[in-house]
């Protein structure tokens, strides 16, 4: 099987720009679009690093503690230690309600083809639907959601 990395990096950067859209959703702060996406890129970048295991650090537990910090830090801004720790909280919460629904859909529609390699999932579709549907994705949506603090 071929595994586009173009491909693994934009589905990444999508569904880690959600997640974070999220938990600014839930959390009502002010969301920076640039910030999200330069977020989302540092996440996607890394399960790029995790997937090739050049460096076996990378999937080190400690390590991905601290990513989730330099993310959601990157993301939000956090300004205090209690903010960051509530941010934090609801990032992985938000993170686990993805996660654990896409596994659910993943068991009960039991499609053909997904497939499983080393804790990952690919889609086993053509690279030109991947990029009709990442374009979909990016640019046919409304993006422009603005929550203020109040």
């Amino acid at each position: 099987m071929t595994i586009y990395i173009d491909i693994v990096i934009i589905e990444n950067l999508i569904m880690n720009y959600i997640i974070l859209l999220a938990t600014g959703m839930v959390l009502k702060i002010e969301i920076k679009h640039m910030r999200l996406i330069l977020a989302s890129l540092v996440g996607a970048i890394y399960t790029v690093l995790v997937y090739m295991q050049i460096i076996p650090i990378y999937s080190n537990f400690l390590l991905k503690i601290i990513l989730s910090f330099v993310i959601v830090y990157i993301a939000f801004r956090v300004q205090s230690i209690k903010q960051m720790w509530k941010n934090l909280l609801f990032f992985y919460l938000t993170s686990f309600v993805f996660g654990g629904t896409a596994f659910a859909l993943l068991y009960i529609v039991k499609p053909q083809e997904i497939l499983m390699k080393n804790r990952f999932i690919f889609r086993n579709i053509s690279i030109k639907n991947n990029y009709i549907i990442c374009y979909y994705c990016l640019f046919h949506n409304n993006w422009s959601i603005y929550i203020s603090k109040n």
